[in-house]
């Protein structure tokens, strides 16, 4: 790789190909420490403000046709164990760049938090950091470290903070953005000190295999492309793991590195480590499947929501053998 210039931010990614977090509240705190003043309408989360944009199921179409994923409760729950299952396929770490407490980052960003779990598990490693995270909806915790401050904020938008970060961060975004290299590497390159690093954690949802035993005409892989058609058809691709590389080198970032990792879906690893990652994910895919399904194929390809129940039903039975219910 390249030596990075002095004036050009660094980059490293985690493409995942192959398609817990329990606080101390004795030692969060509500938000009263820092905040900052953006000059976009920006709304600080405040403790008792509710979630906007709850959506799942037939209905969810009919209320925001650009909102691609629901995000009610269930969702959260969802979301909640997507963190721990990246970090456990990862070896634990929650990021790649070279930065340490002996180097920490003073000014971190993460943009499409979530529930905020990767921001808040940053603020508790680099507690002398200050950490930015925004997301479209307020659905993060009320009581978190005071070094983190969550933002609702469109970051399709122009972003317009009042200072640059050391390290910037997106993981798990596919689906938030018409073009990521515009509406995110780009922003992110501007917004960051020279020297910082962007990082992005992202997966290519394609199912593969390694042994050539999985059907190309399958009914789970069928199922799975016709999601990924949905969402491109609606100008919100998914697949970022494979564009994340030459985005990074087209914005002009240096010392771009990629790592990727297989994610084992369901059970069949012998490797006990990998067995407990396929179990875990294959978890998350059949939560959070049937509200993406929804949203996606009825706007996609104009499915009715019976059609898309049955065809789910089946599809993710003969295709996974877990009970779709």
């Amino acid at each position: 790789m390249p030596t990075p210039r002095a004036d050009e931010p660094d980059a490293v990614m985690v493409d995942g190909i192959d398609m817990d977090m329990d606080k101390d509240e004795a030692r969060l705190h509500p938000l009263c420490d820092f905040e900052f003043t953006f000059e976009s309408s920006t709304l600080l989360i405040e403790p008792d403000l509710p979630p906007v944009h709850v959506l799942r199921g037939p209905l969810a179409d009919e209320t925001r046709e650009a909102y691609v994923f629901p995000n009610d409760e269930k969702e959260q729950e969802r979301l909640a164990l997507q963190g721990p299952i990246m970090q456990k396929l990862m070896g634990g770490k929650l990021h790649f760049a070279p930065i340490s407490s002996q180097d920490y980052p003073h000014f971190i960003l993460d943009i499409a938090t979530g529930i905020g779990d990767w921001a808040i598990e940053m603020a508790d490693e680099f507690p002398d950091a200050r950490i930015i995270a925004t997301d479209l909806s307020p659905i993060q915790p009320n009581y978190v470290p005071p070094n983190v401050r969550f933002y609702v904020e469109d970051a399709t938008e122009p972003w317009d903070f009042p200072h640059k970060f050391n390290f910037i961060h997106t993981r798990l975004t596919g689906g938030c953005w018409e073009d990521f290299e515009k509406q995110v590497a780009v922003q992110a390159f501007d917004a960051l000190e020279p020297g910082g690093w962007f990082e992005s954690q992202e997966v290519d949802c394609n199912i593969s295999c390694d042994d050539g035993t999985l059907d190309p005409c399958g009914p789970i892989v069928s199922w799975i492309s016709d999601l990924i058609l949905a969402a491109d058809k609606m100008g919100r691709p998914t697949l970022l793991g494979p564009v994340l590389k030459r985005a990074y080198e087209n914005v002009g970032f240096v010392d771009v590195q990629q790592r990727v990792y297989k994610m084992p879906l369901n059970s069949w690893p012998k490797n006990r480590y990998l067995k407990q990652v396929g179990l875990l994910w294959g978890h998350n895919l059949v939560e959070g499947l049937s509200a993406f399904s929804y949203q996606l194929l009825h706007h996609g390809f104009d499915r009715s929501a019976e059609e898309i129940e049955v065809s789910r039903s089946v599809g993710w039975r003969m295709g996974m053998g877990m009970d779709s219910s």
